[in-house]
């Protein structure tokens, strides 16, 4: 194939003559592909001249016959090529063409001018071409498609429906029409196509609006014509369309003794694109405000995260999908949003006397020693912002070496607890009262000063009378 440059000599232009019409018409034979047919030839401009570019295998020349045409025996075809700077020698066709007879060429790809010798029978002849012979007819023979390539999106690209994009190109020729590109898109990827744009000019970019209908089959195609109607195709192939927004949420635990929570998640994303990234936000001050927290990483089902305060907090996951589909970033209060509560504080737990205990039907006293079946009551008062209900245990400890013994668990945390003195001699009796919180904190307070059991009272064996 020759190659044909846009840019001539000035001056070897200037020497050729106009495209004579007038003289001869050219034409094409029947066999064109269909496709190319359906495009009409166009002319390219070179210098000062309109020059038409085709495609055609068979050059047709029918010359304009004159009234000595009966004169006529024969007409011989040249044709001179031009090599982007200046023209080549005439060269004779190998055939000779009877008056009145069509003159049919098959020029190789390249910018040719051509001229006609008519011979008559008495053998008078027009001249053989030299150099500075005026043409017949000039024109360029192009067959080879533009080059044609999509730099976004690329093959199996992940796109997001509804989401606008800029689709890059790359198209080259010698005859560019000048609007060569159409844009199509086909969902099944199996030639079912339906027009993005059309006529575009060769601009490399296009604003594009993805469809919302999601496929992993997508094909995306582009074609570029030049004048002679030389299509060149390329295509970006099993292009995925996500439309949907992946989710996600904290699920447990609601309450946590500790500042570093291991939080268990749930991340989810039910269309084709497959997970990105997940991250955790969190509000402080119950939705007024949100910041980012750690990324969740794969598989998608836990985070560990630090409080750096007790409170109460907001939680949520912005998820986002390999097609960049995100769940919306958490705005003010929202029943999705999970609750937290980071509590590390111990119950606080006081006695209302100093050993512990008081007689349980009376309002005061100050006893110390009780005998084994006395009625007592251990009265308290708990502090704690998420105190478990029922959960006190009293203990009571007649000796260090005996250790504590429980009374009774599972008590209200707001009443006081009743019981009887046990039958067990002690000089050092205690009691000890603990509760827990919902995070698991245990406080504990056991009384500050000890109290007498007496079991047994011993017989006066002697008297003094005076």
């Amino acid at each position: 194939m020759q190659t044909v440059r846009l840019a001539i000599h000035v001056a070897a232009a200037r020497a050729l003559v106009p495209v004579l019409l007038a003289v001869a018409s050219i034409g094409w034979s029947a066999d064109a592909p269909p496709a190319v047919a359906a495009v009409a030839e166009e002319t390219q401009q070179i210098d000062d001249r309109q020059v038409k570019v085709w495609a055609r295998k068979e050059v047709v020349i029918t010359p304009k016959f004159g009234d000595d045409e009966d004169d006529v025996q024969t007409r011989e075809l040249y044709y001179a090529p031009f090599d982007g700077k200046a023209w080549g020698e005439w060269q004779k066709h190998g055939l000779a063409f009877a008056k009145r007879q069509a003159v049919t060429w098959s020029p190789s790809e390249g910018h040719w001018r051509i001229y006609l010798r008519k011979i008559k029978i008495s053998g008078a002849a027009t001249p053989v071409p030299t150099a500075e012979t005026k043409a017949l007819s000039e024109f360029i023979i192009d067959r080879t498609a533009p080059t044609a390539g999509i730099g976004f999106p690329a093959s199996k690209a992940k796109l997001r429906g509804g989401q606008k994009y800029t689709i890059k190109w790359d198209a080259s020729d010698p005859y560019l029409k000048a609007a060569p590109v159409t844009l199509r898109w086909s969902r099944d990827g199996k030639g079912t196509f339906e027009p993005i744009a059309e006529n575009l000019p060769n601009t490399g970019t296009f604003e594009w609006t993805v469809p919302k209908d999601m496929t992993t089959a997508g094909q995306l195609q582009i074609l570029v014509a030049d004048k002679a109607g030389n299509v060149g195709v390329a295509d970006s192939t099993s292009v995925l369309v996500d439309s949907v927004n992946p989710n996600g949420k904290v699920l447990s635990p609601a309450i946590s003794a500790k500042p570093d929570v291991a939080l268990d998640v749930q991340v989810a994303d039910v269309g084709p694109a497959g997970m990105s990234t997940a991250r955790l936000w969190v509000s402080q001050d119950d939705g007024t405000s949100w910041t980012e927290g750690p990324f969740i990483q794969e598989p998608f089902k836990a985070v560990a995260w630090k409080a750096t305060v007790d409170g109460k907090f907001r939680l949520a996951i912005v998820a986002t999908d390999q097609a960049g589909n995100s769940n919306p970033a958490p705005k003010g209060k929202a029943d999705d949003q999970f609750l937290l509560t980071v509590d590390t504080l111990a119950p606080t737990i006081q006695l209302a006397s100093a050993i512990g205990i008081v007689e349980a039907e009376k309002a005061a006293g100050n006893r110390r020693a009780f005998k084994a079946g006395d009625r007592v009551a251990v009265a308290f008062t708990i502090k704690d912002a998420n105190l478990a209900a029922n959960s006190v245990t009293v203990s009571i400890q007649t000796s260090a070496a005996k250790g504590w013994k429980d009374l009774a668990k599972g008590l209200p945390t707001d009443q006081a607890f009743r019981f009887e003195i046990p039958a067990e001699e002690s000089k050092t009796a205690k009691v000890r009262v603990t509760a827990v919180d919902l995070a698991g904190n245990v406080g504990t307070v056991e009384s500050g000063e000890t109290f007498q059991i007496d079991t047994k009272v011993e017989v006066d064996t002697e008297v003094e009378i005076k």
